[in-house]
Order: structure tokens, then sequence, then C-alpha cells
């Protein structure tokens, strides 16, 4: 039997908070409200006598998917939709946890097996990319389809470039923005504006942060673990 005809295991979480909690909590982050969602947390936080933290990190969509439940966590939404406030202000948050439980949570799969990551890649938000390998999120992780976040970029960025020469003898072309659905797994995906010519187009930009930044964390461990064997 498929897993998507199976219920997938609950993950465990700090605060065992109710439904409408849970989605009391991801409708503010998605919106981008962010003194709303500061003052939810507070306020949950203040109930269950916990630190905001814990709250942060137990912000799970455990919805069975015959529900409409997707799985994410609070993180998905503001990458999602490339609003790097809100990301960042749930990551400070989540700053005083262990640091285990913390990379976990940043490196949450969703029932696609999306992390946070691979949507802000997939939507080209790289101030979304940068906040989150920066809190610890592996680019290493693939979804469910066997894609991990560089390769979702790559698809934006060409999607992108197919998009500007399409739109090299359209009208009017400057007044209209072009749109290209992208579909990640089942029911996910956003739409991304077609880039100018002769520009980086903003999937290619993080693309190129993201090679960069995973070559430099290799160079790094390779680097540490020489060192580690001449001292051996």
């Amino acid at each position: 039997m498929s897993a998507s005809t199976t219920s997938q295991a609950k993950p465990p979480v700090p605060i065992a908070l109710s439904a409408d909690a849970v989605d009391d909590l991801i409708y503010d982050a998605r919106a981008g409200d962010l003194e709303a969602l500061s003052e939810d947390i507070a306020n949950l936080a203040s109930q269950h006598s916990c630190n905001e933290s814990q709250i942060v990190a137990s912000a799970i969509d455990m919805a069975d998917e015959s529900e409409g439940g997707s799985g994410s966590c609070i993180l998905h939404f503001p990458a999602a939709n490339g609003n790097s406030e809100i990301l960042k202000t749930l990551l400070q948050k989540l700053s005083s946890t262990d640091a285990a439980q913390r990379v976990a949570f940043v490196n949450h799969r969703n029932n696609s097996g999306n992390t946070p990551l691979h949507w802000a890649a997939l939507n080209a938000h790289l101030e979304c990319v940068k906040a989150l390998v920066e809190a610890g999120a592996d680019l290493e992780v693939k979804n469910d389809a066997g894609h991990d976040a560089v390769f979702l970029a790559e698809r934006t960025a060409w999607a992108a470039v197919q998009g500007d020469e399409d739109a090299e003898g359209a009208q009017g072309d400057d007044a209209q923005t072009q749109e290209i659905e992208m579909t990640i797994g089942e029911n996910e995906g956003e739409e991304k504006p077609a880039e100018s010519a002769g520009e980086m187009s903003a999937g290619r930009q993080v693309v190129e942060w993201l090679l960069a930044s995973d070559v430099g964390a290799s160079l790094e461990k390779g680097a540490t673990e020489g060192e580690a064997s001449g001292s051996a």
C-alpha cells in the first residue's frame, strides 16, 4: 500500500496544542500578520506555562491528508510566501531550543517530503533560503519525488528563462506579468513571475547561492577532517 493512502505517524512535539490553536498560528504566519502571530504565541506560552520556542516547535499541521492536512510546520508558509520577516521571527524564537530539536524542526518534511527550504527554493525566495540554511536547513534532503532544494530552484530558473523567451514577441509585455505554475508532489507549488531578459532570475540567484553555500560547507568539512587526521 502506498504512503499516500496510509496515515503517517505523527511527529513528536514539545506541547500538545489543539488543532484550532495550530490553525490560528499557521493562519497568522501565512497571512504575514506578525502582530497577531506574536500575540498568539505569547498567549499559548502563558496558557501552557512554557517557552515561546516550544509553542513554535509544536505548530505542525497534524490533520489527516483526507481532511486536507499537509503535514507542514509553521515555517513552511512564510518560506513559501517569501515573508522573511515572519520566518526570521519564528527562527529567532526557536533559537532558545535544544540545537538538535531546532535543526530537526527546520528540516521538518511535510506529507510530500518537502521541507521549508524546498518551498523557499521552489518559489525563489533568496532571503528565506539564506535564513533557513543559516538556521541549519540541510541542502541534501530530498522530497518524495527525489528532488532537493537546488533542483527545485534550478527548475524555477529554467521556467523563468522559458517565460522570457515566450514573451519576446508579445505586445504590451512590459505591462503584463507572466505567471508560470510550478508544482511539487501533490497540490504543492506557487506561481512565479518571469524575469526581465538579461537579468539573473530569482531562481538562478537561489541556485548560485545554494551551490556556493554547499561548496563552502563541503570545503570547511574537508579542512576540518584533514586537520583532525593530521593531528592524530
